[in-house]
């Protein structure tokens, strides 16, 4: 079987809602219809895998949000969760998800996230 190179891919997400704002007492359906946004917005530059899906991930987020850094988790969370549902990952467990890194940067627009994601089939140490 050859063996696939591996692949980098870089999306770019608008606003999401910081993690405090998204478990903080709001109802499911006002995260699912974030959660569901986030996904077309994935999908709309990515598209579904029409290949095997890749054994393991890293994501690091350029991100320029208003809110401390920590509460962009949510854009990685939506990336993971759709590169999923969109068949470029096996899973989002640690087994396959290898490495995040977050940073806070002036050179992302606001209210925006540049997320590069390295997809590859072997398994990282």
């Amino acid at each position: 079987m050859k063996k696939r190179k591996n692949k980098e891919i870089v999306l770019t997400l608008g606003k999401v809602p910081s993690l405090n704002s998204f478990y903080a007492g709001s109802h499911w359906t006002k995260r699912k219809k974030a959660k569901d946004a986030a996904l077309e917005t994935i999908k709309e530059q990515l598209g579904y895998n029409t290949g095997a899906p890749y054994n393991s991930f890293r994501v690091t987020a350029y991100v320029r949000y208003r809110y401390d850094l920590d509460n962009s988790i949510i854009a990685i969370k939506f990336t993971s969760d759709a590169l999923k549902t969109l068949g470029w990952i096996k899973d989002d467990s640690p087994k396959y998800f290898r490495r995040l890194s977050m940073v806070w940067t002036e050179q992302v627009p606001k209210d925006k996230a540049e997320i590069t994601i390295e997809l590859s089939d072997e398994y990282p140490e």
